[in-house]
């Protein structure tokens, strides 16, 4: 069966402007193996080439993220010098307020720390006259709205608190002026020092009171520093400080915490826009994703900080802050100072010693507010974006405009006919279908590695993610474009040059459509810019590339290296999505208490691969189908065998380990009228990740240990309250 393409709808000859032809719009006799001449292809093989260029780019990212500030020393600071930080100077009060055991609140430890803390800011607080201490001790009770929600209820809990003086001052009642709060806390978990989680802030605040006690003028506000001495029991030291008449003045917060350990610590929550302005305009690396609140409300995040306690108890709006890479090293016995990479403490004092004094001089932080959130980014911790929720409509809504616009603009170039419509809406299904047949692929491999491999197997090794996810995506949406393409050729009859073109209109269409979607939808609002920033850059870009097409005839090479560039921009804000992601979801995967956190992290990478590919896509059709097979077949037999090597998930030494609670525990079991009717004595052993039976009972019968193990508490659950278990907290559920 023959096809006829009309020669009115394609005319080669069309002049668009002045002396110049459109080159991509072919003939009726136009026939690619016998046309196309050898510069208007680039060699498949050469695909392997513009891979691997992707993946250094990738690995350049990662060394953007990483980048890190030359370290201060103290004796390079002058003694009347208030705005250098020195990282020499917070890893010294770093060494007193963490000691050298770990600082469970109630224990003896906790109780001699928290003297040495007091004594530490008291010796601070000597140089100036402008700072006042107090070491708070109170007891009370509250309902913590939890996922199970419950009483929570503390005595004699401490808090060791400074306050800088500013022009707000006292108040004749005993209270204070308007004033701003910047909490850590000193206390640790059971079982690990705490050094990032979260002594390192606390030296990071304590090195920050001290340089901002030397300015000769106050502040607009006074600055609270409140080091607090129950957050891991959890959150009740900082429900504590509401009670102190200081907590009266406190107008925002700033809360400091830890996920992880190392990196760029990053707004993940924001309530004040205030506050959000004052830390974009002076702080140098901002570091900053609102999808964090995306994850935190939807319980992806098993965690919480004490913003909820400012937030929900009093009425305290601001950010929050914190570490969240190497969460392997989280609540571990690696939480410690020799796995603190140089700089990051550095880092970090530059950010909070330039965002205090600029809060703290704003006019506008006088009076509380409504909280109201916002949609915020950083751009490879270059500049900062921040806009309301109000305004995410107007601007996710004006991107997909744009895009269309830019679509558009394509089909103008190549011709306002039906027949370019129909062949752009052939390449969105051609695009669609690639996605499609990508996503169906991992689909496939996800359930036969969960199956017969080991799951986990990125928490020693994280870029098994890239073969294990990324790579059967990227192989497949390859090949099934350049099938749909080799299909559309033979009717369409575009040169390479347009239907690449076309290809990428296609993908802005898509976006545009998927991003219109997700604007009616409130929930999203947050997450929204993973689509809006890729789409506006690409967008953008497309308008030089085609215009550059118009008038210039390229060589395939050249146009491949024109696309290649304007393609970084889109592909490095992906990229540092994709890093920042898996640094935090990878670790989280391994405490989630999922019997099948492999298909959590399959669900996310393959997403994050679909938005990458986007941002390049249509580029693979520049490249001849001739020999194509010599790229994609040893790609994808390596990440196969990969695939299927039984990694083991965990690291004998650190800092990846297994994640284990273990309590001794005793049960006495009464009924109404108070008679004991059972009792029970054992160990109990929270589940945290796949494979907390299947390795703790081995273990204990290896030593020797021999005991009566349970796993099945259902009748329990229905019958008695948290299933009748001693819990530390209630969130951890009985594993055996």
């Amino acid at each position: 069966m023959e096809t006829t393409v009309k020669v009115e709808s394609y005319n080669r000859k069309r002049p668009l402007t002045g002396s110049h032809v459109y080159s991509g719009v072919p003939t009726v006799e136009y026939d690619e193996k016998r046309d196309e001449k050898p510069w208007q292809r680039v060699p498949g093989a050469l695909l392997i080439v513009l891979l691997g260029g992707y993946m250094l780019l990738a690995f350049l990212t990662q060394l953007v993220e990483d980048d890190m500030p030359s370290v201060i020393n103290e004796m390079d600071v002058a003694r009347d010098n208030y705005v250098t930080f020195s990282e020499e100077t917070a890893l010294r009060y770093l060494h007193i307020i963490q000691g050298t055991e770990p600082r469970v609140s109630g224990t003896r430890y906790h109780l001699q720390k928290t003297k040495d803390l007091k004594d530490l800011l008291d010796s601070v607080a000597a140089q100036s006259n402008l700072i006042r201490t107090d070491w708070q001790m109170v007891s009370g009770d509250y309902w913590l709205s939890f996922t199970i929600p419950y009483v929570n209820k503390y005595q004699n809990v401490s808090n060791v608190i400074a306050l800088l003086e500013g022009e707000s001052g006292f108040l004749p009642n005993g209270t204070i002026g308007t004033s701003l709060l910047i909490n850590c806390h000193y206390d640790s978990v059971p079982f690990a020092l705490g050094t990032s989680d979260n002594a390192i802030f606390c030296a990071v605040m304590m090195e920050t009171l001290s340089k901002l006690s030397r300015r000769s003028q106050k502040l607009r506000h006074n600055v609270i520093f409140l080091f607090n001495g129950a957050e891991e029991n959890p959150l009740q030291a900082s429900h504590a400080f509401l009670k102190h008449p200081w907590a009266r003045g406190v107008t925002n917060v700033v809360n400091l915490d830890a996920g992880g350990m190392n990196g760029k610590p990053i707004i993940f929550q924001a309530s004040d826009s205030r506050l959000l302005r004052a830390y974009k305009r002076v702080v140098n690396r901002p570091s900053a994703q609102s999808v964090g609140e995306f994850m935190f409300a939807n319980g992806i995040i098993p965690s919480d900080t004490d913003f909820r306690i400012w937030r929900d108890y009093g009425n305290f709006h601001g950010i929050d802050i914190a570490f969240v890479k190497w969460g392997h090293v989280y609540h571990t016995r690696y939480d410690r100072t020799d796995m603190v990479r140089t700089g990051v403490i550095q880092n970090a004092g530059n950010m909070l010693l330039a965002l205090v004094p600029e809060a703290a001089n704003n006019a506008e932080l006088e009076n509380k507010i409504e909280p109201a959130s916002g949609v915020y980014f950083d751009y490879l911790n270059w500049f900062l974006v921040s806009y309301s929720f109000g305004a995410s409509v107007a601007v996710d809504l004006l991107v997909a405009i744009f895009a269309g616009l830019s679509v558009a603009y394509y089909v103008w170039l190549v011709g306002p006919r039906m027949s370019t419509v129909q062949e752009l809406l052939f390449a969105v299904l051609g695009r669609l279908l690639s996605m499609l047949a990508g996503i169906v692929v991992v689909a496939i491999f996800v359930p036969i590695m969960v199956a017969t491999t080991i799951q986990l197997r990125y928490l020693t090794q994280p870029w098994l993610v890239v073969p294990m996810y990324w790579m059967p995506y990227i192989i497949t949406a390859v090949c099934v474009a350049q099938a749909f393409d080799a299909w559309r050729t033979k009717r369409s009859g575009l040169n390479r040059c347009i239907r690449t073109m076309q290809a990428q209109a296609a993908t802005r269409l898509i976006l545009a459509f998927i991003l219109f979607i997700m604007t009616c939808i409130p929930s999203t609002v947050t997450l929204r810019y993973f689509i809006t920033v890729p789409l506006f850059i690409i967008s953008t870009m497309s308008l030089v590339s085609l215009t550059v097409i118009r008038y210039v005839r390229l060589q395939a090479w050249q146009h491949l290296l024109m696309e290649a560039l304007w393609s970084l921009p889109s592909t490095m804000f992906v990229l540092t999505l994709a890093l920042r992601f898996n640094a935090l979801m990878l670790p989280v995967a391994g405490r989630n208490a999922s019997d099948t956190p492999d298909y959590f992290i399959a669900i996310l990478n393959t997403g994050l691969a679909v938005v990458l590919v986007c941002t390049v896509s249509g580029i693979e059709l520049l490249f001849s189908r001739k020999r194509l097979w010599m790229v994609v077949a040893p790609v994808a037999i390596t990440s196969i065998v990969l695939m299927f090597i039984p990694f083991n998930p965990y690291q004998d030494d650190g800092p990846s380990v297994q994640r284990h609670y273990w309590f001794h525990s005793e049960i006495i079991s009464y009924n109404y009228t108070g008679s004991q009717t059972e009792r029970v004595a054992g160990l109990v052993v929270t589940k945290h990740d796949a494979y907390s039976t299947a390795r703790v009972l081995p273990a204990l019968r290896e030593n020797g240990i021999n005991v009566e193990a349970r796993t099945d508490f259902r009748d329990d659950c229905q019958r008695h309250v948290h299933c009748n278990l001693p819990l530390f907290r209630v969130r951890f559920g009985p594993d055996l």
